[in-house]
C-alpha cells in the first residue's frame, strides 16, 4: 500500500447515550468526506459497537476499527493509533468522538497537508461563544483539531498516566520541535467543551483544568 497523506485518529469511549449519538453524527460526516489518500482509525475503548464495525466493512480501505473490551483511556487509544499510522501517513489529524466538522473539513485539511511542508495544520477553534485563531507563538492545550506531521511527532506520545492535561503535555512537546505553523482561514472545526455536558473533560473540576492549562 502506498503511503497516504492523512490519517484521522479518533478515540471513542461511550460514557452516555448522548456520546454515542454525537459520535454517530461525526461518523456520518466523515463517511461522506473520506477519499483516497486518507485513512480513518478509530480505537473503541471499553466496548464493541456493531454499528461502528459496519462502517469499516463498507470501506475497509478507508476505515480501520480497533475495539477493546477493557477501558484503557484516551491517551492509550491515541498512542495505539499513532503507532499504527506513523509510518503509513504523512500527517495525523486528531479528532474527539463528540466533535462536529464542516462539510468541507477533510478536504481543507487534506489540501493543506498535500505538499507535506507544514509541520502543524491547525483548524479554526470554537469553544462556546469564544473564538480564537492560533498563531505560531501560541501553544494549544488540546490536540483535537490539529493535523501533525508524522516526522515531527516521532516518538512523542501521550502520557497514559495523566487523567487530564495529557493534551497539554503532548502539544508542548510537539511545539518544542516545530519551526513554524500554518493556520486555516476558515471555520472548519467545532469543539464541544462547554456545550456538551457529557464531554469527559467536563467531568473534571474547572479549577483543576485551569491549573493544567
Amino acid at each position: 500500500m502506498n503511503k497516504r497523506v492523512l490519517g484521522i485518529a479518533i478515540p471513542y469511549y461511550k460514557n452516555s447515550e448522548q456520546c454515542e449519538i454525537a459520535f454517530k453524527k461525526l461518523m456520518e460526516q466523515l463517511d461522506k468526506q473520506l477519499t483516497k489518500g486518507m485513512i480513518l482509525y478509530v480505537y473503541e475503548d471499553g466496548q464493541f459497537s456493531n454499528w461502528l464495525w459496519k462502517y469499516a466493512q463498507n470501506k475497509p480501505e478507508l476505515i480501520k476499527i480497533k475495539s477493546n473490551a477493557k477501558n484503557k483511556g484516551v491517551s492509550f487509544a491515541r498512542n495505539y493509533i499513532i503507532d499504527h499510522l506513523i509510518n503509513e501517513v504523512d500527517y495525523i489529524l486528531f479528532l474527539d468522538s463528540d466533535d462536529r466538522i464542516a462539510d468541507n473539513y477533510l478536504k481543507v485539511i487534506y489540501d493543506n497537508c498535500a505538499d507535506n511542508t507544514h509541520e502543524i495544520i491547525e483548524s479554526y477553534f470554537e469553544n462556546g461563544r469564544f473564538k480564537t485563531e492560533f498563531n505560531k507563538n501560541v501553544v494549544r492545550s488540546g490536540a483535537a483539531g490539529s493535523a501533525l506531521q508524522c516526522k515531527i511527532i516521532g516518538k512523542i506520545r501521550f502520557d497514559e498516566i495523566l487523567q487530564i492535561g495529557e493534551d497539554t503535555k503532548f502539544m508542548n512537546q510537539v511545539c518544542d520541535l516545530t519551526k513554524y505553523r500554518k493556520k486555516l482561514a476558515k471555520t472548519n472545526y467545532y469543539y464541544q467543551l462547554g456545550i456538551n455536558p457529557n464531554s469527559l473533560t467536563m467531568k473534571y473540576d474547572k479549577k483543576e483544568i485551569k491549573k493544567v492549562r
